[in-house]
């Protein structure tokens, strides 16, 4: 009998382990190289269930909870602002909420959100995601983002949704609900140097006849160091739009069909081509630009390569802080013709078992004390029309005046579609022709058929 009893004893103690086991939290994900960078990744999409209503969850026990977020910012980097601001955000979330915990696993940008993707179907995604705006149509077709109206959105006051209703906001937004909030809104332009311009007696230029004849004046010698008029980079690897973009949206106001295939074997893709080729055959832009990376371009133009650059507007305070002269010479204009504009789309992953306090931290991320953070550490534009009205506009930060402008009339593909990777294909007509290719119709044919491809068009 007694055996009995001590059999008996030991199968309840490891039925309850097991029952612990079972409500661990998941080991984190490895984290990757974090990347700061404002352009947009490709990966493949998944078509799949929409997201089910679970506004009924019981929220975690404070006390020891870890809310797990992957983003690019890396919140213990010193030197960059962005994450400066991220760390200050988390700081307060968790003053106001004792016993809970972020822990931000930082990504490498471009393969984060297939990453995402992956992991909520091993039980290792994070609760919140920043997912990268091409790839947002395949993670809400797979059901992997929670409705926001299920957690805090469903009880916001219409004043509160018309503060932040805009073209990034709508985005997010599929059969009448929002799924994500977005941040680090973005825009594709031009970095310049005002001293430089100045010094040459010129004006920011508006046009692209303007830009090529402010590019040729730049181009240079100064101190022994050649500088170029205007940086470009054309690598199909990882890259931001460039001009053959705007050129595009200036002469027919999209970049696709409506049935979503690309629309860009034409005379205006051609006419892009060529004024691209100009700048390079008249020394305006290096030759190499044609395998230069984003990155490359960056680092090139922060160690004083070129007076002006293509550039996203989210790198602004980091090249300020890295430029080997006085980075707040360092300007952000739109680039002639359509703007691009672009962010991160911020959501909470609706198999998380911490969505109340997900989310709670994603809106904090939101609001009017950290939207100031994100602008005066971290460079960005407001996210908040409110927000707009208790920052005083000067010298130092006129580029938010561009940024603005660019947001209100700038140009996002449908959301009702995948539209993966014509960044990087919309560079491949520009290598073909710098690297010998004299059919500019061909080329051009040649990297639709491409997208068309990979889209499944």
């Amino acid at each position: 009998i007694i055996m009995k009893k001590v059999i008996a004893l030991l199968l309840a103690v490891l039925m309850l382990a097991s029952l612990a086991a079972c409500s661990s939290t998941p080991a984190n994900a490895d984290a990757a190289t974090p990347a700061e960078t404002g352009t947009t990744p490709s990966a493949d999409t998944t078509d799949t269930a929409d997201t089910p209503e679970t506004k009924d969850e019981t929220p975690a026990a404070a006390g020891d909870v870890t809310i797990r977020m992957w983003t690019f910012l890396d919140p213990t980097n010193t030197s960059n602002g962005r994450s400066i601001a991220l760390q200050k955000m988390i700081d307060r979330f968790e003053e106001e909420n004792p016993g809970v915990k972020v822990v931000v696993e930082p990504q490498q940008w471009d393969t984060m959100t297939g990453k995402f993707m992956a992991a909520a179907t091993t039980g290792e995604a994070p609760d919140i995601m920043w997912c990268a705006r091409d790839e947002l149509f395949g993670v809400l077709n797979a059901g992997l983002l929670e409705p926001l109206e299920n957690l805090f959105m469903g009880d916001w006051t219409q004043e509160q949704i018309d503060d932040v209703d805009d073209g990034f906001f709508r985005f997010g937004e599929r059969d009448g609900k929002h799924y994500t909030l977005c941040l680090n809104k973005n825009c594709t332009g031009f970095f310049y140097r005002e001293d430089l311009l100045e010094a040459a007696g010129l004006e920011v230029p508006t046009t692209f006849d303007e830009l090529y004849d402010a590019a040729q004046k730049l181009t240079q010698e100064i101190d022994g160091q050649q500088v170029y008029g205007l940086g470009m980079s054309f690598s199909t690897e990882t890259n931001d739009a460039q001009a053959i973009v705007n050129w595009l949206l200036q002469e027919q106001g999209t970049l696709f069909n409506e049935d979503g295939t690309a629309k860009w074997a034409n005379e205006n893709g051609v006419a892009a081509l060529e004024w691209i080729k100009k700048c390079i055959d008249t020394g305006v832009t290096p030759a190499d630009a044609v395998n230069k990376t984003i990155e490359d371009i960056y680092t090139e133009f922060a160690s004083g390569k070129y007076a002006m650059t293509i550039a996203s507007a989210v790198r602004l305070g980091t090249s300020r802080a890295n430029a080997s002269f006085d980075g707040s010479t360092i300007q952000f204009a739109p680039l002639p013709g359509g703007t691009i504009i672009d962010g991160w789309f911020a959501g909470v992953y609706s198999g998380s078992a911490n969505k109340e306090l997900a989310g709670k931290f994603l809106e904090l991320m939101y609001d009017n004390e950290s939207d100031l953070l994100w602008i005066n550490d971290g460079a960005q534009a407001p996210n908040r029309k409110s927000t707009v009205a208790q920052i005083t506009i000067d010298d130092s930060n006129k580029y938010l005046n561009s940024m603005l402008d660019a947001f209100a009339a700038g140009w996002l593909p449908a959301n009702n579609q995948a539209f993966v990777g014509w960044k990087l294909d919309l560079n491949r007509p520009i290598q073909a022709i710098l690297t010998g290719e004299t059919d500019y119709m061909k080329a051009l044919s040649d990297a639709e058929t491409i997208f068309n491809t990979n889209n499944n068009r």
